[in-house]
């Protein structure tokens, strides 16, 4: 929970600042792989970054933030997992260690227009889910180069041990030895930025010349709105806004005031709506409407209007407050779209789709060592904005897009599908072009076209089997989602967010809502 009201901080505002604007706050020092997408802002864009998702591929049990204390995972309703949150990611809850989701998530952040990452971090202390959060922002660190984004850190300095200002001081030196080093981490005037969700734990500028000592290069510490004088005048470096009950008054006030601040930080939010109440969690219940993008709009255009240098989104994936702005079920991709149109970023939803597809073919192709090094080439060509070549190598793979089809095989019958007077039936024979299926995209979705007839996958008259037949290529009663599970793919429907099976072994395929773990909705896409 990260959460503040205006009485909260609203005493605190009162203290004198007599820091000195500096036009050239911001180091551009960063040396990186890709290249940067142009806008016509000139602030930097940076995304409020969780790195706190578990699930049973990657922990073996579903962790705390996909689940809180009410919720279950593993039951599935119209397609859907029960999770903690009013809203469902498109690619389904993941972990957020999973290379693929790196990947995805950091390419559509550049391609929405961010310059880096403000990590929500844990900190080093063994405790919790601490440790798993630590590597998991250490895998999305390791990534962020390639992608040409910068990074900063938020130091969650709830999770300090209070009055152990050594233990802090350990957080500090691991991230002098392992971040402040990289080319890629965002600075000011020579210093690295570290904001801070407080202070919550240490309240006196003593305690922090203590924590900060004999870190080099010494960190300016940036605190929420109205706490400078809790760090210190000479350890702090600006005040940076949050998501307020007293919505958008607070906001309104920073920005009033930002051009006192060395380093001005706006913030721009979708809303507030969280799941706290129903997960049995400790959490505020206050909402903030969304009215569609219409909050998100209108809180990017008062930070572009500002005097801000950093405009922090708040957040990229925190479910549990409601606050995402990546891809969901309800929003779609609205958020990153809106953004792209009002930073001046020359892409649209065209691109952010091809990024979602690169991350279907990485799911569907899971093991496929030859595919997934034609994936990698995707992603190069993506994270210079070679868009044109990626989206032609993308829907031409070798064993996942190719031109001479694949088997579809089930797991749980070992048969292959093939298409028989318009319908899709089974069998352990695989002989003839009506078992191969070419798999294409289209307006950013996947269909599956029969070799020997050229008919589409699809289940456009919800008759009890699946369908191979003409149907149009805007019907999506033919799009196709590959899911990744435990190595197989499972095929879901985009119209009826169901699954092809064979879980009544009559000969024909079915397409109905089944749950992951059975084996008749477990594919394997073979050349």
């Amino acid at each position: 929970m990260k959460t503040f009201t205006w009485l909260c901080c609203c005493a605190l505002l009162l203290f004198a600042c007599n820091k000195q604007q500096d036009a050239a706050l911001l180091s551009n020092k960063q040396t990186v792989a890709a290249t940067s997408i142009s806008k016509t802002t000139g602030k930097k864009i940076f995304i409020h970054y969780m790195p706190w998702f578990e699930t049973p591929e990657s922990k073996g049990s579903w962790g705390y933030h996909w689940k809180m204390n009410t919720q279950n995972p593993d039951i599935i309703t119209n397609g859907k997992r029960q999770i903690a949150s009013y809203y469902y990611p498109k690619t389904g809850p993941y972990y957020s260690a999973d290379p693929a989701i790196i990947e995805y998530q950091l390419l559509l952040m550049k391609y929405a227009g961010a310059d880096g990452v403000f990590i929500d971090w844990p900190g080093t202390r063994v405790l919790y889910d601490y440790p798993d959060n630590l590597a998991n922002s250490n895998a999305l660190i390791n990534k962020l180069n390639a992608v040409g984004l910068q990074f900063s850190i938020v130091e969650e300095d709830r999770n300090w041990d209070a009055g152990n200002t050594a233990g802090a001081h350990g957080d500090f030196t691991y991230m002098q030895n392992n971040y402040f080093n990289k080319s890629n981490y965002l600075t000011t005037n020579g210093s690295p930025v570290v904001l801070n969700f407080g202070p919550i734990t240490f309240h006196q500028s003593s305690q922090w010349d203590a924590i900060l000592s004999g870190i080099t290069p010494r960190p300016k510490i940036i605190p929420l709105y109205g706490f400078t004088s809790e760090v210190g005048a000479n350890n702090a470096g600006g005040e940076f806004p949050w998501i307020y009950q007293d919505h958008p008054t607070v906001v309104n006030n920073y920005y009033a005031q930002a051009a006192s601040f060395a380093l001005p930080i706006g913030v721009v939010y979708p809303g507030f709506n969280s799941f706290y109440a129903a997960g049995a969690a400790d959490g505020p219940t206050w909402q903030i409407a969304f009215n569609g993008t219409g909050t998100f709009s209108t809180m990017l255009d008062k930070a572009l209007a500002s005097s801000v240098s950093i405009i922090q989104f708040a957040t990229w994936n925190d479910y549990g407050e409601g606050t995402m702005i990546e891809p969901t079920e309800e929003f779609g991709y609205s958020f990153l779209t809106t953004m792209q149109q009002k930073l001046g970023v020359p892409y649209g939803q065209h691109e952010l789709e091809l990024i979602f597809q690169l991350y279907q073919a990485r799911k569907a192709n899971a093991g496929n060592s030859t595919v997934q090094a034609q994936l990698d080439q995707v992603f190069n060509y993506l994270a210079n904005q070679q868009v044109a070549q990626a989206e032609a190598l993308l829907n031409n793979l070798g064993g996942g897009n190719t031109g001479t089809g694949v088997y579809i095989k089930n797991k749980w019958l070992s048969t292959y599908l093939y298409e028989e007077n318009g319908q899709v039936k089974y069998s352990t024979s695989n002989t003839g072009n009506q078992y191969k299926w070419v798999q294409e995209t289209v307006n950013g979705h996947i269909r599956f076209k029969n070799l020997s007839t050229g008919h589409y996958l699809n289940i456009e008259h919800l008759y009890s089997y699946v369908e191979s037949s003409n149907v149009p290529n805007t019907y999506y009663s033919s799009y196709w989602v590959l899911e990744n599970y435990n190595g197989y793919t499972r095929l879901k429907n985009e119209w009826q967010n169901s699954y092809l099976n064979l879980e009544n072994q009559s000969g024909l395929a079915q397409c109905t809502v089944v749950p992951d773990y059975f084996e008749s909705s477990q594919w394997t896409l073979q050349q």
